[in-house]
Parts: C-alpha cells; sequence; structure tokens
C-alpha cells in the first residue's frame, strides 16, 4: 500500500515522539498502514484503560503540534499558541485539528 508524500512527512515527524505516542497516534489516525483503531481497541491491545490511552493520544497530539510549531510550517502563526493553549485543548480539539492536517474524515 503506498502511502502519499504528506502521510510520509507526518511519520517522520512521528519518529520524534515517544514510541508510546507514536504507536497510539498511527492506530488511532490509521496511518503507516495501520487501519483507524479506537480507542477501547487500542486499551485492549496495549493492556491500559481507555483513560490512559486518552491521555497518550492527546500528549502525543500535543507533542506533535509543538513539532509542527518548532518546524516554522506555519510561520509566524506559531507565535501566537502557547503551552498553556496546548495544555488546556480538549479531546475532541486535538483529534479535529490532527484530522485536518492529515486530511482525514
Amino acid at each position: 500500500m503506498k502511502i502519499s508524500q504528506k502521510e510520509e512527512s507526518i511519520l517522520i515527524l512521528f519518529k520524534e515522539l515517544s514510541t508510546r505516542h507514536e504507536n497510539v497516534l498511527k492506530m488511532f489516525f490509521g496511518l503507516g498502514g495501520s487501519s483507524k483503531t479506537s480507542v477501547e481497541e487500542i486499551a485492549q491491545n496495549f493492556d491500559l484503560s481507555i483513560e490512559d490511552v486518552l491521555q497518550i493520544k492527546n500528549d502525543g497530539i500535543r507533542d506533535f503540534i509543538k513539532l509542527i510549531i518548532s518546524t516554522g510550517i506555519l510561520g509566524d502563526m506559531g507565535k501566537n499558541f502557547s503551552d498553556d493553549f496546548f495544555e488546556s485543548a480538549d479531546s475532541d480539539l486535538l483529534d479535529n485539528f490532527m484530522k485536518k492536517f492529515i486530511g482525514s474524515n
């Protein structure tokens, strides 16, 4: 299965995350040959609670956004986001950001 240049770039950035964050994000968003996996299924696969998986996923997205900002992809726009903003962002906002960034539904 061939992946797009955009997905390949995202996967390269994912390598900068912890292995746990990388694996959960790839599974949850269906990247890198993984099929989209629910939080419940990820929890079962890793023998974690759903709350733990949500925390790992959300922290991974936060770290990913910080990586994007550090690359300068967003230009000066990245300066408009504070660490407090990312820490206060809820799961839905983080998921929606990633879905739009990845280009998935």
